[in-house]
């Protein structure tokens, strides 16, 4: 295997961001999806793509541009490892869930065309972001910021496992250190409920409040089991951990 060059496309996606503000691997370079033919992918041992047409969240997989497949075909004969970020929504079944068929509709394409592959399903990411993004984090911290208090419409004991982009990035390096292929859930596996999380973003801003909207939507509690991640790498992560990176966050927006 070559040595390690990492090629990022989708450099203004918000898990590029967290590797580039994270990552302890030297060698990577960032691109836009558009500019990808003004580069030689033989160079690269990963090759990661964040770009993501946005049909993905309302379509069905026949009607989107299929970003990855076409990369795949690209670098069929490369020897890279091609990563693709998929998401615990894989595993939800809903009529609406048009994002997570998706996703597991590419995860598909993707074995069909590359051999060597790393396909990660990403639990709920805890980062550092407020803008408009449709995220659990960015909307909770935007309105933190703006509103002073948190708006939520799924009952407050729901749980999730959580990851913080210090830990996902974390595992990034250590599967693209040792060249790990295969599917694995990237996950806490440890369950926190909503409502703490929210408590601890709050406490750390010093000011704001949970507000209870209704209807309530039904209680989506989730967790992923990563075991097999584990039989491949070492990981600590704690609930106190998490709950910690959540009052720094709160603490953050006040910058």
């Amino acid at each position: 295997m070559k040595k390690i060059k990492i090629l990022v496309i989708g450099k203004k996606s918000l898990l590029a961001s967290c590797i580039k503000n994270n990552s302890k691997i030297e060698n990577i370079k960032f691109i836009q999806y558009k500019n990808l033919k003004n580069i030689n992918l033989n160079k690269y041992s990963h090759i990661i793509n964040f770009s993501i047409d946005q049909k993905n969240f309302t379509k069905e997989y026949s009607h989107v541009r299929k970003i990855d497949k076409n990369i795949c075909n690209l670098i069929k004969k490369n020897n890279c490892i091609y990563i693709f970020p998929s998401s615990r929504l894989i595993y939800k079944k809903s009529k609406n869930n048009f994002y997570g068929r998706n996703k597991r509709k590419t995860e598909i394409e993707i074995k069909k065309i590359k051999k060597k592959y790393l396909i990660l399903r990403i639990s709920t990411l805890l980062t550092f972001d407020y803008s408009n993004r449709n995220l659990f984090i960015s909307k909770a911290l935007k309105s933190l910021k703006t509103k002073k208090k948190i708006e939520i419409d799924i009952p407050k004991n729901t749980y999730k496992d959580f990851i913080t982009s210090k830990f996902f990035v974390d595992i990034f390096d250590k599967l693209v250190k040792k060249n790990i292929t295969g599917t694995y859930n990237l996950s806490s596996n440890i369950p926190i409920k909503i409502n703490e999380i929210l408590k601890n973003l709050i406490k750390g801003y010093g000011k704001g409040e949970i507000v209870l909207k209704k209807p309530f939507k039904k209680n989506h509690s989730f967790l992923l089991n990563n075991a097999r991640l584990r039989k491949k790498i070492k990981f600590k992560l704690s609930k106190k951990d998490i709950l910690n990176y959540c009052f720094e966050l709160g603490k953050k927006l006040n910058a």
